[in-house]
């Protein structure tokens, strides 16, 4: 289509004291697919909730092909025809697939019941139609993150919007649902769709986008053709400078000294899992969703309950029935769920920092705040936390800075190892680098670091040796001269390499 669909005139936004969004202006092309990048806390979100009605602009006009249209809320926003498909899942976790898809729109038979047949009938019409398949009596609770992402945009595809907002909607899946997305992408565009498109993954961003507009502090930097623009000055726009190697240098020389080792670890979701940690190197662990990973790095944080093996610290055996018990044996997790598993959202900025090591600041039972707001101060200083007020919930921060109040929670504990799962999940490119380099000053110092990630170039580029997991158990060890997406891949498939004749 390439012509002016939606623009938005001198938007401004504040919160209390923080002013968000600063004059900006911008305009999307119907029928294409728009990228909004930044750093996290750049106002990217914060333009797209006043879009979608969650927020109003302080000042501004936006106007929908000419004619100016404000959405008071999030149902006129989707009267208008703008649809979004949240970072932040916004299931009702207690209800099936089929109630979330409808809830508040549910079609009604004769009798004024909920017409079941007719709910089936369109789900799986729609499921047919963009290759989406998840079981409607599923309980939305119970599905993979990844399925429930995808009952996510289901439930915005049933709308029929014509322009449809995805924050960081592929943070979450693996590379085979992700290109499933993408196809989907492609043929709502087709269809004469506007998608709005966030993604701090540079690869998504010239795969799937025809223009990026620019994000800086609030304010709009400028709009670029995809074909016309590369990677360094993408991130010369989002960051004000080159960003040149986004992984820090790795060991040059691994110790053997020992830091971690895990013997024979089994559970429902694993299957006699070892291995060994060495001073020095980031270990990590690779494999496709669902095959053990997470629960891995659970059961070593005392999140997950094992039937069978040992843990050991620096040699000694640590008894580990809990989260508690882990963090006693210098064992910290930062989970890949901030919201659900990281954080207390309606807690202040410094409380939530302060959470795992508040002995450290007390002394018969009194809590010395004076000390904890001095300790939250340097964390936020050290680990560079965009925040307008400690005492702020930390509900009011960006996804980027509420991980890395998760980071800094469990670093003030002075781990021993440190386990992240999907830690960059939904970051900008420059906390990605700041938290690679935070990886890297661990390790060298002799924290031990495992690292599980979805990001395959992630896990090629931060790890030292890479574990390969797949129905539960390790099915690969690579080192660092010999990782690559294609051995990785196979190893995450099971697939084993045959022996040349000649090599028997």
């Amino acid at each position: 289509m390439d012509r002016e669909y939606l623009t938005l005139e001198h938007i401004e936004k504040s919160f209390g004291g923080n002013r968000a969004l600063k004059d900006v202006s911008f305009s999307v092309k119907k029928g294409t697919v728009h990228v909004l990048a930044g750093e996290n806390g750049a106002g990217k979100s914060t333009v797209l909730k006043i879009l979608c009605g969650n927020y109003h602009a302080d000042s501004g006009e936006i106007y929908l092909e000419g004619n100016k249209i404000v959405a008071a809320n999030p149902r006129q926003a989707q009267d208008l025809g703008i649809a979004m498909v949240y970072q932040e899942l916004t299931l009702v976790s207690e209800l099936t697939v089929e109630e979330n898809l409808f809830l508040s729109i549910e079609p009604k038979n004769k009798f004024g019941l909920i017409d079941r047949k007719e709910v089936r009938k369109r789900i799986f019409a729609l499921m047919d139609e963009y290759d989406i398949h998840i079981n409607p009596k599923a309980i939305a609770g119970r599905l993979s993150v990844a399925e429930q992402q995808m009952a996510e945009i289901l439930k915005v595809l049933l709308k029929n919007p014509q322009i449809i907002i995805l924050d960081e909607p592929t943070s979450s899946l693996q590379s085979e649902e992700v290109v499933k997305l993408f196809n989907i992408v492609r043929n709502l565009v087709k269809k004469e769709k506007t998608i709005i498109f966030i993604s701090h993954r540079m690869e998504e961003v010239f795969e799937i986008g025809d223009y990026v507009t620019v994000f800086k502090d609030g304010t709009f930097v400028g709009t670029r053709k995809i074909s016309e623009i590369d990677v360094d000055e993408l991130i010369k726009m989002m960051v004000g400078r080159p960003l040149t190697q986004i992984y820090p240098k790795k060991s040059e020389m691994v110790e053997d000294t020992v830091l971690l080792e895990v013997k024979n670890l089994k559970s429902e979701k694993l299957n006699d899992v070892s291995f060994q940690l060495h001073k020095g190197e980031i270990l990590g662990i690779a494999g496709l969703q669902g095959h053990g990973q997470t629960e891995l790095l659970d059961a070593i944080s005392g999140v997950h309950k094992l039937t069978q093996g040992t843990i050991k610290v620096n040699g000694k055996e640590a008894k580990i029935k809990n989260a508690k018990q882990a963090l006693d044996n210098g064992i910290a997790l930062v989970p890949c769920d901030r919201k659900n598993e990281g954080l207390m959202l309606i807690l202040p900025i410094q409380q939530n920092l302060a959470l795992c090591s508040l002995d450290k600041r007390s002394k018969a039972g009194f809590i010395n705040l004076k000390e904890e707001q001095k300790f939250a101060e340097e964390t936020r200083k050290s680990l560079k936390i965009k925040l307008h007020n400690l005492n702020d919930p930390v509900s009011s921060l960006s996804g980027g800075n509420q991980q890395k109040i998760v980071l800094g929670k469990e670093l003030g504990t002075d781990p021993k190892i440190m386990l992240f799962n999907d830690p960059t999940r939904g970051i900008d490119v420059e906390a990605k680098s700041d938290f690679y380099n935070i990886m890297r000053k661990q390790a060298t110092e002799g924290i031990g670091v495992v690292l599980c990630s979805s990001d395959m170039m992630e896990i090629i580029g931060m790890s030292d040796r890479v574990l390969v997991m797949y129905e539960g158990r390790i099915t690969g060890e690579l080192q660092k001269d010999e990782l690559s997406e294609e051995l990785i891949m196979k190893k995450s498939m099971g697939i084993v390499e045959e022996v040349a004749e000649s090599d028997k």
